[in-house]
């Protein structure tokens, strides 16, 4: 069973809509799988925007959560030399590309766990500490986006050898499940990836030595966002957007615990793999 999700050449108007504030919120390429998932439950997409969105797209959450990654650095990896990004077939127009789609996660991504963090709290019903020393909420304009990303590669239509090593460096990340049923989430950054596949295996031969100290780093990332999560779902409350337009949110709420994991690691990832393609 595939992760089910709505891509953004498939969305319909109303979805497109949401996709889009998010992308310009968070100035990126495309929408997050999160959030390419919540589209599958009617109306929910429109219900968090109405309880988070005047403030993501205030830009406020944004300045606050990239000066969180900021403050704690980057796991370190070995450096991508010119010599081996060519023969993993990256030319320049390849480079360029790659580039827009570690720029689109890494702002993406840490603004997800924020946005969805509030979001999945204020479904659930539960409390997140606010901050001792609030965030500011100075208003902020968004760094202007990237060009639209390509459509990502599916995973089974990979060979046999590539699917292997996503698989691998993808073992900390728990299953989500769908309809009672175990299902893998595969992050889409390796699946853009995955257009250019030795790249891709250069990428998860680098990562896969570095898992444990990820794995570290992911929890305390998402450990130092609670508080900014906390606020902002101070203020979804206020906002009281009415019950969420579902009978029993009991499946999301599993899902959005796996990606409670899923985005943080990915924040760490995207850090580290632009500080070794930077270097």
């Amino acid at each position: 069973m595939s992760f089910p999700e709505v891509h953004l050449a498939d969305a319909d108007p109303t979805t497109l809509r949401v996709y889009r504030n998010l992308m310009t919120a968070a100035g990126s390429g495309s929408p997050a799988l999160i959030f390419r998932h919540m589209a599958t439950y009617p109306g929910l997409l429109d219900w968090i925007w109405a309880a988070v969105g005047a403030d993501v797209e205030a830009g406020w959450p944004g300045v606050a959560v990239w000066q969180v990654v900021k403050d704690q650095g980057a796991v370190s990896l070995p450096a991508f030399s010119g010599d081996e990004l060519a023969g993993a077939g990256l030319d320049g127009d390849a480079r360029t590309t790659v580039g827009h789609m570690l720029t689109s996660y890494n702002r993406m991504n840490p603004v997800n766990l924020i946005a969805v963090g509030a979001a999945r709290a204020l479904i659930a019903g539960d409390d997140v500490p606010l901050p001792t020393q609030p965030f500011s909420e100075a208003a902020a304009t968004p760094p202007a986006p990237p060009p639209d990303l390509p459509r990502p590669l599916k995973l089974a239509g990979l060979d046999d050898r590539l699917q292997a090593a996503i698989a691998g460096i993808c073992r900390t990340i728990p299953k989500a499940e769908i309809a009672g049923t175990p299902v893998d989430v595969t992050p889409t950054m390796y699946l853009h990836f995955a257009h250019w596949p030795r790249f891709m295996h250069l990428v998860a031969g680098r990562l896969d030595t570095a898992l444990p100290e990820i794995d570290r780093a992911t929890h305390a990332f998402h450990a130092a966002c609670r508080p900014l999560i906390g606020q902002l779902l101070a203020k979804a409350k206020a906002r009281n957007p009415g019950p969420v337009p579902m009978a029993d949110p009991t499946p999301l709420l599993r899902v959005m615990d796996t990606f409670a994991y899923v985005i943080p690691h990915m924040v760490v990832v995207g850090a580290a793999l632009e500080a070794a393609l930077d270097a």
